[in-house]
């Protein structure tokens, strides 16, 4: 392992390098943080990426995703999570659940993990899809986003907090439990549950598809049946529509079609994605300039 304090370059998967791992020669290159734990987690997310090639099944695995070079970190990502923060640690605090965005804040002053590992710790206690992050109250920026699932809309790192998001209203020591939403830049959007709390740098949140706090008495996108026997919920969909939509949802990821623009969840997310035509990498539209991405351009 050697520091190297000029390692910062955009990596392919998305979000900013700390950490570079060559396992065929059994180095890993690091930037250190000064005052700070992240450096734990981005060693050990190196020494997963090195776990990872010498596992054949796990290798499999990766081979049949659809965004592979995502799903490796991701799963590098846990990998490091769980070499921090012991199960045992993540028990004691949660408890029986659901997560909030206190215990995010609790587990990062009770352990020597970073922030970021802890954020992946209590996503593997997120019971639906959704995301853990963090936030910085001075930039008003996505600091990390461990996410759960496959979210539509999801948070990402250095991600400007949409103006009009309450992550962007809290307050130090105050907690919201609300029903709220996440957006992108290119205009894509989508409702979740907020449980969030603030401290002077930074503020602790959960985004949830369900309302895991009961923090809304009344629920209009809750399913009910039409006369046929087909589920009957409410959709508000990127594409404009907002209303009541009857039908089966799709069998992949269980969500209603959009009577205006007839796609699921699946579809808007293959939507905003596409295909590098060098490297074959599936990408966000926006990072795609005549369909190349900034790596091979």
């Amino acid at each position: 392992m050697r520091s190297v304090p000029a390692l910062r370059f955009n990596r392919g998967a998305g979000g900013w390098c700390d950490g570079l791992s060559f396992t065929e020669y059994g180095t890993i290159l690091y930037a250190r943080t000064a005052d700070s734990r992240r450096e734990n987690f981005t060693l050990l997310h190196e020494y997963a990426h090195r776990l990872v090639m010498e596992d054949a099944e796990v290798l499999v695995w990766l081979a049949d995703q659809d965004q592979r070079d995502k799903a490796l970190e991701r799963l590098c990502d846990e990998i490091a999570g769980m070499l921090l923060v012991p199960e045992h640690v993540v028990d004691r605090i949660v408890g029986h659940g659901p997560v909030t965005g206190q215990h995010l804040l609790d587990l990062s002053n009770q352990t020597s993990a970073s922030q970021m590992a802890c954020a992946v710790a209590l996503a593997r206690r997120l019971t639906c899809t959704g995301a853990i992050m963090l936030t910085d109250r001075s930039t008003n920026k996505v600091v990390y986003a461990a996410l759960v699932d496959s979210p539509v809309v999801y948070p990402s790192r250095n991600q400007a907090i949409p103006t009009d998001h309450p992550l962007s209203r809290i307050a130090p020591r105050q907690q919201i439990c609300r029903e709220s939403f996440w957006s992108t830049p290119w205009g894509a959007r989508h409702p979740y549950y907020l449980n969030a709390t603030a401290r002077e740098k930074r503020t602790y949140g959960v985004l949830a598809e369900r309302d895991l706090w009961n923090c809304e008495a009344l629920h209009l996108n809750t399913p009910g049946f039409g006369d046929d026997g087909r589920p009957c919920t409410t959709l508000t969909c990127p594409c404009g529509f907002d209303g009541s939509v009857t039908g089966w949802p799709c069998p992949q990821c269980s969500k209603p079609y959009c009577p205006r623009c007839n796609r699921c969840d699946c579809e808007r997310r293959e939507a905003l994605e596409g295909r590098c035509t060098k490297c074959f990498l599936h990408l966000p539209r926006r990072s795609l300039v005549n369909g190349v991405c900034s790596d091979c351009r």
